[in-house]
């Protein structure tokens, strides 16, 4: 009886930890496929040049914008907020950010691209 009681418990452990498993994996959005063939996008490179434009006047310290989280004028600034999918749902998938629009598609998918490919520095 001890060991039907065992089982029992285990395989609601093992169910429960699944069920949280893929829960964290719907938590993280992810984009659509990268559309520039051969990209090759790196942060310094192409993607500081976009934050810099359409971001920074907003997430900075003493910007004075209200609700804006993070402090986007450094890759180690705006890091976490790509770790999270903050970023991409917001810029890539929803297109709510930057408030005001202005970001061209062609900018969206680079920064789509640049997260799809791990998002280096």
């Amino acid at each position: 009886m001890k060991v039907k009681q065992y089982q029992f418990a285990a395989a609601a452990a093992l169910l429960a930890v699944t069920l949280a498993w893929q829960g964290c994996e719907k938590d993280t959005p992810k984009g659509p496929d990268c559309n520039i063939s051969n990209a090759d996008l790196s942060y310094s490179r192409n993607i500081k040049g976009i934050i810099d434009q359409y971001c920074v006047n907003c997430h900075a310290p003493g910007s004075g914008a209200i609700g804006a989280v993070g402090d986007y004028r450094t890759y180690e600034g705006i890091k976490p907020f790509i770790d999270n999918g903050k970023v991409l749902k917001t810029v890539v998938l929803d297109k709510t950010m930057p408030q005001g629009g202005g970001m061209s598609q062609s900018q969206r998918d680079s920064v789509n691209c640049w997260i799809a490919a791990s998002y280096p520095k």
